[in-house]
């Protein structure tokens, strides 16, 4: 490459380079001599003061270059691929291959009351009226006193209430209350006891829901007490067990 191509080059680039404009005595022979072919281009005029070579036809050419670089690297546009259309969903089939809604889990709190009354080493008596609760200890005494010489002393009545506590924040659910009663006769089985006695529908509905199978259940303790049949029942239930 001669001189003032290179030189060319690397002003087009940014790198300034100094040259003497004519032979100095003393120094050797320059290497810079001007294309003499008939398509070569002229030599640029060098400014005046400058010092050095202008670079419009290197810029071109780099320029010129650089396009070309880049037209043979593109790539052909290349055509979407053809899509068919889909046929439309009629509205009714549309609405039946949609998904089933989630089921809605209701968190509204039950509302019941349960009393435990201890008998005995083995049972339980559950009744869901607070008036049957005062009447219930001195009738489970009478009853057991008679089935029992060793009747031992019989505790208040315990009260199991649901909501336990009045607060919108805490979750009181059904599921909640059925934990908290399972957890209430599970507590009563690891003291001994084997077998309940209950008074009244809600009783024995919400023993169900636990699992619970009552020895005998009654319409209410009242109505027990009031009628024979009543009575019999549950004088029968309570002799058909080994231990009281």
């Amino acid at each position: 490459m001669l001189e003032q191509r290179r030189l060319d080059y690397l002003q087009a680039m940014g790198i300034v380079q100094w040259m003497p404009r004519q032979p100095l005595s003393g120094a050797p022979q320059p290497r810079w001599l001007p294309e003499q072919t008939a398509h070569a281009p002229q030599p640029h005029q060098v400014s005046a003061g400058a010092g050095h070579i202008a670079h419009p036809l290197a810029a071109e050419l780099l320029h010129e270059g650089r396009a070309d670089a880049v037209a043979a690297q593109t790539p052909p546009p290349v055509s979407a691929p053809r899509t068919e259309a889909q046929p439309e969903v009629p509205a009714a089939d549309a609405a039946t291959t949609t998904e089933p809604a989630a089921a809605v889990v209701d968190l509204t709190p039950p509302r019941f009351e349960l009393y435990f009354l201890r008998s005995s080493r083995h049972g339980v008596w559950v009744c869901d009226n607070p008036a049957d609760a005062e009447r219930m200890h001195a009738f489970a005494w009478r009853v057991m006193n008679a089935l029992s010489d060793d009747t031992a002393f019989m505790q208040t009545p315990l009260c199991f209430r649901w909501p336990f506590i009045e607060a919108a924040q805490e979750d009181q659910s059904e599921a909640v209350a059925l934990q908290a009663l399972s957890a209430q006769w599970q507590f009563f089985t690891g003291q001994g006891v084997s077998y309940a006695l209950c008074f009244g529908d809600s009783s024995r509905e919400w023993l169900a829901k636990v699992g619970v199978t009552p020895l005998y259940a009654g319409t209410s303790l009242t109505g027990v007490m009031q009628t024979a049949a009543g009575k019999r029942g549950l004088w029968q239930a309570l002799r058909s067990i080994t231990e009281l």
